[in-house]
């Protein structure tokens, strides 16, 4: 039935289209062969969070790449139509997403709309400011090759973006979360995101705040608080850091997080990454500490700490042929138990498109190789401390 309702809302969308103001096409697909998404000692992907660390959850951290690490298939695909109505640019967006675990259809697939909205410019009354209704991706902030997003305000809301304040621009928007969504507890949540603060030479700083607020018997407000700097010419390249902190309900990446906790349910993270992006040597590295606190049983708190160092390094043999290699390593410290570490090695011959970092599409093949420490293999039922991965991979974003 979801995919049936797709299908019509683009197909509608499509109609509405003219000559003279196309539907534009846009998305992202990642798919290949050899990968496995199982259980126990058939597993053959890993993050750095394992079960104590909650993965990618708050606090959240990765390290180990994505590269020879992704065993699902995953597509979205996007379609805008825009129109000039009043005065007024309008913008309809619709983005469907498809995925499947392993490399096969078989395995399930699952379908989602992830985006739809609607979005205006040029009102006489804010003739800059652009204004949205809908369910949209928002803002976010990532490390690629980690596929890890530090800013996620992603959601269903309304918002208006491009509010000029001191040289940099403001976005402001309030999300919902509805009962089914909630468990029960709907909540809100207030963004409050000021990007490109000029505060030294090459370097601007984002601002972002989050409130949120769940109803219901068990729920919970919350705040958040990041801090991003973006660097240029850091030894040739680009680097972001982000400083970040949240408590109760809300998430460290600004987003929601549990409606259910509490004040003492506090997280922070430290985050920095280095770029370099163009030309026939091209890199992307993460260092990362987060720590997380929720109240124990009987009084006190029990917290969770996060440690990881990676990157990607990737060299150009030719214009359409580079070897690419991941290297990562991520540790998890639950209080009163053993630290869970894990390491990731890929290298990855790929045909590609152009020499640099964002060139796509990319087709690859990957040997991975992981190796656990006893902590780590138990939480993640593995019976061996070892494991390699060998498959393919195609990736492309348009």
């Amino acid at each position: 039935m979801k995919l049936k309702s797709t299908l019509i809302a683009a197909a509608a969308l499509t109609a509405l289209s003219t000559a003279a103001s196309a539907v534009d096409w846009g998305g992202y697909v990642r798919v290949g062969p050899g990968q496995k998404e199982n259980s126990g000692d058939g597993k053959r992907c890993f993050d750095g969070g394992g079960v104590a660390g909650g993965g990618s959850a708050a606090p959240g951290h990765g390290g180990l790449g994505r590269l020879g690490n992704e065993c699902h298939t995953y597509g979205e695909f996007a379609l805008s139509h825009g129109v000039k109505a009043g005065g007024v640019d309008y913008k309809a967006t619709l983005m469907t997403n498809f995925g499947s675990p392993g490399g096969s259809n078989a395995n399930g697939l699952t379908q989602a709309t992830q985006q739809i909205y609607i979005e205006g410019k040029g009102y006489d009354i804010a003739p800059n400011q652009t204004f949205w209704i809908g369910e949209r991706f928002y803002h976010r902030a990532d490390v690629h090759f980690d596929d890890s997003f530090y800013i996620n305000m992603s959601g269903t809301g309304a918002g208006v973006d491009g509010i000029k304040v001191a040289g940099a621009t403001l976005g402001v928007a309030l999300f919902r979360k509805d009962d089914a969504a909630a468990g029960g507890n709907p909540g809100s949540r207030l963004n409050v995101d000021l990007e490109g603060l000029n505060v030294n030479p090459g370097g601007k700083l984002r601002l972002t705040v989050a409130y949120t607020s769940f109803s219901g018997t068990l729920g919970e407000t919350g705040t958040g608080l990041s801090l991003q700097h973006n660097q240029s010419g850091i030894l040739g390249g680009d680097n972001v850091l982000w400083v970040q902190t949240a408590r109760g309900s809300a998430a460290t990446n600004m987003g929601f997080g549990t409606g259910t906790n509490g004040s003492g349910h506090k997280s922070f993270r430290i985050a920095d990454s280095l770029s370099w992006t163009t030309g026939p040597l091209t890199a992307q590295t993460l260092i990362h500490f987060g720590k997380s606190e929720a109240p124990a049983v009987g009084g006190g708190t029990v917290s969770v700490k996060t440690t990881s160092v990676g990157g990607r390094l990737g060299y150009a043999v030719s214009k359409n042929f580079k070897i690419q290699g991941e290297l990562g390593t991520a540790n998890t410290k639950p209080d009163g138990a053993a630290k869970q570490s894990v390491t990731k090695f890929t290298i990855a011959p790929t045909l590609t498109v152009g020499p640099n970092y964002y060139d796509r599409p990319e087709l690859r093949f990957y040997v991975s190789t992981f190796s656990m420490n006893d902590a780590y293999a138990a939480a993640n039922g593995q019976t061996k401390k070892s494991k390699s991965a060998v498959g393919f991979q195609a990736e492309v974003w348009f």
